[in-house]
Order: C-alpha cells, then structure tokens, then sequence
C-alpha cells in the first residue's frame, strides 16, 4: 500500500459506514487508521463494535484487550488463528515479500560466541516453522521447540531437527511443563515477543531455565519513544528501556544490540532490534515466581 494516508482511511471508512453501518469490516479498517493516527480512544470504540457484529473476530478482540490495558499475555486465539492460516505459505512469504532474514543475522551474531562455547541445549520460542533452529541447527546439540499455532508446529516437525515440539503459551509451558525446565545454554525468540504487551513475564519464565553464562537472543519492533506502542497491525514495539530493565532485575547482560529492520509493511522497513544478552547472576527465586504470576 504505496502512499497509505490514515487521515484518508479514516474518511473513506466513514463514508462506507454512512452506508453501511453494520460493516465489520470497514469497522475493523476504521480503527486501524485511527491507531495510525494516534487516536486510541476511537480507534477502540471502533474495535468494540466490530466485535459485536463479529463476535468471533480474534483479531478484534486482541485490539481491544490490548487498548484497554487487559492484554498481560499473548491472545493466543488470535495469534494461533493468524499463523494457522497461513501456515503452507509461511516461509515463503516471509522470505519474498516481507524481505525477512532474522535467521541469518542471528546466526552471524551468535556463530561466534557459539563456536567458542558448545550449547548443549537450545529452546526456540515461538519457532513456527522452524526457520531459526534450522539456522542454528549445526550449532546445538539438542533443540526444544514451542509455538502457539499447531500448523506452524507440524512444519516444523517435517524439518527433523527438533527434539521436543509443544503447542501452547511459551510462559505457560516454561512454568509447568518438566519438558523444559532446561537447563538451557541458548533460549532464542525470533519475531515472537511483538505479541507481548509487556516482555515480563517471558523474561521471569526464561530466566528459570538458563544458567549462568547462557544466551538469551531475540528480537523486537523498536518503539520510537519511551512506551510500549500497540500499533495497527496488532503487534507491539518496545522502547530499549524496557528491555534494559528486564535485563537487569533478571540478571542478564545486554552483549549485542542491533538495528535491523524486521519486515517491510506498505514498502516501508519497520524498524527493530536484536538482542543478545548472557545470564550473569541468578535473580531470587521469589522474584521470578512473582513476575511469572
């Protein structure tokens, strides 16, 4: 969408409305342009009513969640819908159209560190259909594998790198499943943590299961200013203060941040980060358990 003007949307949209009232569709349009402008409170209202006429619209409902401030974890219903549906045409997509190469930079940032200390396990958050393990498959002996979307996982499998594959909330099955409670050399989140409103409670869950001296590597959509930024496409961006403070109170070091730019969306980069960070303290037990809660 070359030239895509939100204040124009805005209008188009509410000429259809005049029209056509009852138009989830031209509804869940509106409150996308609103977003875009800033205008949140609308943009909500708009969410809301889409959702009355569609109740079974998961994308709705993650935008309202998230602008109503009810958003702490991942909708999972809509996140698990959006990459079921588009499960056999993933890698591909990702590769030719949204100019996605998270992968190979993030084996160009950790081949180094790994050659010179052999990871013995690897837990991939979020792999979907395995794009990141496979780049880093050469470098660990064994690989774990979570995502949301069953169709994502079933790709992933078809790869035969994984060890252990699960369905589910990647802070969820961290605090309950003995299948991963590592300990883990290398935890990497590749495109995943844009779905979190607020990165605590994975931070909590993932500093459970790596040790000291491990690697915790994952990317983010950069906020141009200081807060947390829902934006229309129903992903968040974080600002570097958020991930710094995280880093800290969960007794990680940041070792490698860089700029990259994570997709292209209506021909325009979208700026995010790369992170790497090692485990040099153990936060307290309690302290975990709280966040994790």
């Amino acid at each position: 969408m070359a030239g895509y003007r939100p204040a124009e949307a805005v209008a188009i949209f509410e000429r259809s409305l005049a029209l056509r009232p009852r138009d989830a569709t031209a509804l869940r349009g509106l409150g996308q342009a609103q977003l875009d402008l800033g205008h949140s409170t609308e943009a909500l209202e708009s969410f809301r009513k889409a959702l009355v006429i569609l109740p079974y619209d998961h994308y709705a409902a993650h935008m309202i969640a998230s602008l109503s401030g009810e958003a702490s974890r991942p909708a999972t219903g809509y996140v698990a819908e959006l990459f079921d549906s588009y499960a056999s045409s993933f890698d591909t997509h990702l590769t030719s159209t949204l100019h996605y190469d998270l992968p190979q930079l993030l084996r160009a940032k950790l081949a180094p560190l790994l050659l010179a200390t052999p990871v013995r396990a690897m837990l991939d958050l979020g792999c979907g259909t395995g794009l990141a393990g496979l780049a880093l498959s050469d470098l660990a002996s064994a690989i774990d594998g979570i995502d949301i979307s069953p169709k994502m996982l079933a790709k992933a499998a078809e790869r035969g790198i994984y060890r252990h594959l699960r369905t589910g909330d990647a802070t969820a099955l961290l605090a309950t499943d003995p299948i991963f409670s590592g300990p883990y050399d290398l935890v990497t989140a590749a495109d995943v943590f844009i779905y979190f409103a607020t990165l605590e409670p994975i931070f909590a869950a993932v500093a459970r299961v790596v040790p000291t001296g491990g690697l915790f590597a994952f990317s983010v959509e950069t906020a141009p200013a200081e807060e947390i930024v829902l934006r229309s496409s129903g992903r968040f961006a974080h600002p570097a203060h958020h991930v710094e403070t995280l880093a800290g109170r969960f007794g990680f070091a940041i070792i490698e941040q860089h700029g990259f730019a994570v997709r292209h969306e209506r021909n325009q980069p979208i700026a995010g980060t790369l992170y790497v960070l090692r485990r040099v303290f153990a936060a307290s037990p309690l302290e975990i358990a709280a966040d994790v809660d």
